[in-house]
């Protein structure tokens, strides 16, 4: 019964946050997949952690595709380049079952979060979607 409560929220949440949010939600959300799929890999469990490695996989995916290089400009550019690297790093992590790689990604999406926290609380939780492109797609542009 709790977990229908939980999936509820958790669904309205996501249905009524901002875009901005929605990024926020993603990074949170990777985050805490990647410190569960390093615990199974502490614990050689290495089919939970290729799920939870392959869920922040299709989570950096997401925040790649919601970029707009052209509105965004080089900090889109460079946070796409950024998301790039950080899946490359979690192939490499899944295959060689390295808590370093893992580790390494989820610093660096901790950063994101903060920083992405620190951009919202100056400019508002106004970050909009991009009209000009067809499916998702964010304005970085500050």
């Amino acid at each position: 019964m709790q977990q229908n409560w939980q999936s509820t929220y958790i669904e309205n949440m996501v249905k009524t946050a901002s875009p901005a949010k929605l990024i926020e939600l993603l990074y949170m959300k990777a985050i805490d997949v990647l410190k569960e799929a390093e615990e199974f890999i502490e614990k050689r469990d290495y089919v939970n952690a290729n799920e939870k490695i392959k869920r922040a996989q299709d989570i950096i995916i997401e925040l790649n595709l919601s970029l707009d290089v052209e509105r965004g400009g080089q900090i889109a550019q460079n946070l796409r380049a950024l998301y790039n690297y950080m899946f490359q790093r979690l192939i490499d992590g899944n295959v060689k079952k390295d808590v370093k790689a893992v580790e390494e990604v989820k610093s660096f999406l901790n950063e994101l979060l903060q920083t992405w926290r620190e951009v919202m609380k100056k400019v508002g939780n106004t970050v909009e979607t991009s009209s000009k492109k067809k499916q998702g797609g964010l304005d970085v542009s500050l």
